[in-house]
């Protein structure tokens, strides 16, 4: 069994200019826009990466294709294995199959749907078990250890942070004179791999991180100095649902990113409708966190950028959770 989490190497921008490389042929490369709308709602040049047009309808592919395509061949073999909301098990799935390798995800007991469904077109082998990632990830380990399977962390491993931070590549590529970068934040690996890119090749530029108030382990381990495991986490934005991180991710966020935003559900949900409604952009919520951190600052200006990380979410389910904020809200 290999395990792909390597806490004590490093990350470097030429690492990401490698994964770059290699996983170009197999990503889309995703547009990067003006938004009318949000320019007007923000009152500065807004621009959408728009990763919910990325293969598998969210930025993980990158990182899971340059895990696999950088393991050997012997361990594709053996089989690949991941804990995951949703979105970097879809990311683990594709680039298995793409590189003939069998799947194991292991879901909570209530998975998104919609990802699930998408998990089973792709042909992965689906676990359903526990109510939070840390027993997931016992899961992992153990069929881990009576398989022999390989395993690929969601965010605090040096191939899927470089592979995350060819988005920043492509936001210097695509505006060089960008002021500021807005990026959700759940595990980590988005957050690493951006703002190490960007701070090693232009640090001008402002890197904000946008977690939700209620699921803000890197805002507490910035503040502790080293990883801190929440009890609990509670957000609407499941992609960002993380109760800890690893150590590279926090040594990369505490040299390279300048501010944590924290942001509310209803902040979250009021972003990812306007989003839909005025900028004709359908995301999820936890993609949509980062618009809802840029209007949170004050302060913003200039040319931004906001990462809108993924778009795998219905109509039906975006419903579903505003009637459940007003819910919450009423007491009901």
């Amino acid at each position: 069994m290999r395990v792909l989490e390597h806490s004590k190497r490093s990350v470097s921008v030429d690492d990401i200019r490698e994964a770059q490389g290699r996983i170009s042929g197999e990503t889309i490369r995703t547009p990067l826009v003006l938004g009318a709308a949000a320019s007007d709602r923000a009152g500065c040049p807004v621009y959408l990466k728009l990763e919910n047009f990325q293969r598998t309808g969210s930025f993980k592919v990158r990182g899971a294709l340059n895990t696999v395509m950088s393991v050997t061949p012997g361990e594709r073999a053996k089989g690949l294995i991941c804990a995951s909301s949703g979105n970097h098990g879809l990311g683990v799935a594709y680039a298995a199959r793409r590189f003939g390798s069998q799947c194991t995800v292991v879901l909570p007991e209530n998975p998104n749907p919609l990802k699930r469904s998408f998990l089973q077109k792709l042909g992965a082998h689906i676990v359903e078990f526990g109510t939070n990632s840390d027993m997931q990830w016992e899961k992992v380990q153990q069929l881990s250890h009576e398989y022999g399977y390989t395993q690929v962390h969601p965010f605090s491993d040096p191939e899927i942070i470089a592979g995350q931070g060819t988005i920043g590549l492509e936001i210097l590529e695509d505006l060089a004179e960008v002021d500021e970068i807005y990026v959700p934040i759940g595990g980590g690996g988005l957050i690493s791999g951006i703002a190490l890119a960007i701070k090693e090749l232009n640090p001008q530029v402002r890197v904000y991180g946008v977690e939700p108030e209620r699921s803000n382990a890197i805002a507490e381990s910035v503040r502790e100095g080293k990883p801190v495991v929440l009890p609990r986490v509670e957000t609407i934005a499941d992609g960002l649902a993380a109760k800890t991180t690893g150590s590279l991710n926090l040594s990369i966020i505490r040299r390279c990113l300048d501010e944590i935003i924290l942001v509310s559900d209803w902040d979250i949900l009021r972003a990812t409708l306007f989003l839909l409604e005025q900028g004709k952009v359908l995301v999820e919520p936890s993609a949509a966190a980062s618009f809802a951190g840029l209007l949170a600052n004050s302060k913003r200006e200039g040319r931004v950028v906001a990462v809108l990380s993924g778009g795998n979410v219905t109509l039906d389910q975006l419903s579903q959770l505003q009637s459940r904020l007003e819910g919450a809200t009423s007491g009901v």
